[in-house]
């Protein structure tokens, strides 16, 4: 009988067997083809427009621009731009500020005068004071110029940012801002509030009313002044302002109810620029929420949670809100003064108003 091979023979014909694998497999690795590369993830195509529903925007009763996208697939949107020197009743195409905003969401539309309109897409922003015949490049979205004093007499469109001047180390605090109806530009008001803004309202003489988390109440009328409210007692949680001129604002106060809830709790006036207030209680009253409250011809429109709309008409004694009935349900309102514009709730409808009860559905041309 043959000898058995050694333990030393044995591990010697094993390493012998893997470095001949070895030799097999470098020699394959130097002499086969160079493997074809992995191929790369091609680029996402460009969204032409993100916005995917009408936008509709007034700087007053006649003056007003529209984007009318069309999309023929969920990233590809072609719109068209138009803008009415007659309320709405007859429409005219103009220029788009560019075919494609790359990869930039969120279009919003600003009227923020007569001739001037304002494009903002992601971080970019465009702007045309020819009623869009013609675009430039603005400073980046939510960047502010140097602060400069608003024009008298003129609604303003407000909005928030960062001055675009000034290299700080730490974050830059946020500025209420006003857009320049000359050039569309936001710019800082040249002074703050010493508290952050929360609800903010324009009027059509060029007044702003602000309020603060606190119960701060401020009018904008060349320069920031502190009105003392009249208010329901605590526990109250916002309050939503909706101005009618420099002296006249209304203040839509919610508190938590015994669920926990937000509800409007009161409504507060103010006729003579927040010197005196009448309040009223909305205990018992079936306004259970608000989307929006606006101001038209001196009446408070309120959409309610449910999209309905709730109507409070001045008097020697401030009554109670009342709903309208056969209303469309809207999302948004956004007054001119004399005008109400309403967004309805997911239909990409608009709809019109001077006094909230009587609503006109807004011809689009698209």
């Amino acid at each position: 009988m043959p000898e058995p091979p050694s333990p030393h023979r044995r591990y010697g014909l094993l390493a012998a067997l893997v470095a001949a694998a070895a030799a097999v497999t470098a020699s394959v690795a130097l002499f086969a083809p160079d493997p074809k590369p992995a191929p790369e993830d091609p680029d996402p195509q460009p969204v032409r427009w993100s916005a995917t529903a009408n936008q509709v925007a007034f700087a007053d009763e006649q003056h007003g621009w529209a984007l009318t996208p069309r999309c023929g697939a969920p990233t590809r949107c072609d719109p068209r731009f138009w803008r009415t020197l007659d309320g709405g009743a007859t429409w005219e195409e103009t220029a788009l500020p560019v075919d494609e905003l790359g990869r930039d969401t969120g279009v919003h539309l600003i009227a923020v005068g007569p001739r001037t309109v304002t494009v903002e897409a992601g971080r970019r922003r465009w702007l045309s004071t020819d009623s869009g015949a013609t675009w430039r490049r603005g400073l980046a979205v939510d960047a502010l110029r140097a602060p400069g004093t608003p024009p008298a007499g003129v609604r303003l469109r407000t909005t928030s940012g960062t001055r675009a001047d000034q290299q700080q180390k730490t974050r830059p605090p946020r500025l209420l801002a006003w857009y320049a109806p000359d050039s569309g530009q936001p710019t800082a008001f040249p002074d703050q509030p010493s508290w952050q803004p929360i609800s903010v309202s324009a009027a059509r003489d060029g007044s702003v009313w602000a309020t603060g988390g606190n119960a701060q109440v401020a009018v904008w009328a060349g320069r920031w002044q502190l009105v003392t409210p009249v208010l329901p007692p605590p526990p109250r949680t916002f309050v939503q302002v909706a101005a009618v001129d420099r002296l006249t604002a209304y203040l839509l106060v919610f508190g938590a109810d015994e669920e926990s809830l937000l509800r409007p709790t009161a409504i507060s006036l103010t006729t003579d620029g927040g010197r005196t207030w009448q309040l009223r209680s909305l205990r018992g009253s079936t306004l259970r929420g608000s989307r929006d409250a606006a101001a038209v011809n001196g009446r408070l429109v309120v959409v309610d949670s449910h999209g309905g709309v709730q109507i409070l008409v001045p008097g020697r004694k401030l009554a109670a809100p009342y709903a309208v009935e056969e209303v469309p349900a809207l999302w948004a309102l956004d007054s001119t003064g004399g005008r109400l514009l309403g967004t309805g709730m997911q239909d990409g409808r608009y709809w019109t108003t001077t006094d909230g009860e009587k609503w006109a559905q807004l011809r689009l041309p698209a």
